[in-house]
């Protein structure tokens, strides 16, 4: 996805209807586009039911994106396995870490925290990477539009499509 795009997809989320859905349709489709979907797969958990299936559920509830293998199958606990775990908030929304974050980051080998601004990356519960994607990194005014560090997206792209999953 390039700069510009997710500039205005995310400044339209803000501006339109801000709200956490709109972030992760925005994270959902970046993330999609960096994983290999020859081996992965991308899925939209955040509405399933806690307990129909364990892999997806963490102490501290159910996260919203999940990467999974391509042989993954839903309730079918012998297939497949889960290899990374997405908590999205509303752009608005600190990404700071909460019971939430933490237990969520505890369950998969790869956790991102993000609210399509700002990105953390967990590996086996550690922080590993943050980025933020704001151009001067400063909180900008509610009736101003979003302007994206370049640079910074670049990076964060490039650290999505180096993730190794498994």
């Amino acid at each position: 996805m390039k700069t510009e795009k997710y500039q205005r997809k995310i400044n339209d989320v803000i501006s339109k209807c801000p709200i956490e859905a709109g972030v992760e349709i925005l994270v959902y489709n970046l993330l999609d586009e960096c994983v290999d979907e020859e081996i992965f797969s991308v899925v939209d958990i955040n509405r399933i039911c806690k307990g129909k299936d364990s892999r997806l559920t963490t102490e501290a509830g159910i996260p919203d994106i999940a990467v999974v293998s391509k042989d993954f199958r839903f309730a079918e606990t012998a297939l497949g396995n889960v290899y990374g775990l997405v908590e999205v908030k509303a752009a608005g929304v600190s990404v700071r870490v909460t019971d939430q974050s933490s237990g969520e980051a505890k369950k998969a080998k790869h956790f991102i925290y993000t609210n399509g601004l700002v990105w953390k990356f967990y590996e086996d519960g550690d922080n590993k990477a943050v980025f933020n994607l704001i151009e001067g990194k400063k909180k900008p005014h509610s009736k101003s539009s979003i302007v994206l560090d370049q640079v910074e997206f670049k990076n964060l792209q490039d650290y999505l499509l180096n993730i190794k999953w498994k």
